[in-house]
């Protein structure tokens, strides 16, 4: 079963609470809770801020969990480069999506987003 999103982005944020806002922002683009699981600053360039992020995903299968993510990450941005990994007995997704290369968010103050679901626990 494919439990969560797992998200990491780069954000422009002053502080936590400028975070927050964005966080907010994501996830009523998402429709579902985000849920923050780190804050840190990001040492190479401190205008930015480093989340790692969570939100439910709930499907049972690898094609529905896969579908159902890039759903949501394409209401957050466009285009995403996706890949994956697994095992005959395990699956794992991933996607990235990034400012520099061209993509475009929807909400303002994300420079680098990404993305990972897997089935393992």
């Amino acid at each position: 079963m494919f439990e969560t999103i797992r998200w990491r982005c780069h954000i422009h944020a002053n502080d936590r609470r400028a975070a927050e806002r964005v966080v907010g922002r994501i996830a009523a683009r998402l429709d579902r809770p985000v849920e923050i699981e780190n804050y840190e600053r990001y040492c190479k360039f401190p205008e930015l801020a480093v989340l790692r992020l969570v939100s439910p995903l709930q499907c049972p299968t690898p094609e529905r969990a896969l579908m159902t993510a890039l759903e949501c990450a394409w209401r957050i941005a466009t285009p995403w480069s996706l890949g994956s990994q697994g095992t005959s007995t395990h699956h794992e997704f991933d996607g990235i999506a990034a400012a520099n290369v061209g993509a475009h968010f929807s909400v303002p103050g994300i420079e680098l987003m990404e993305f990972n679901i897997t089935d393992r626990t």
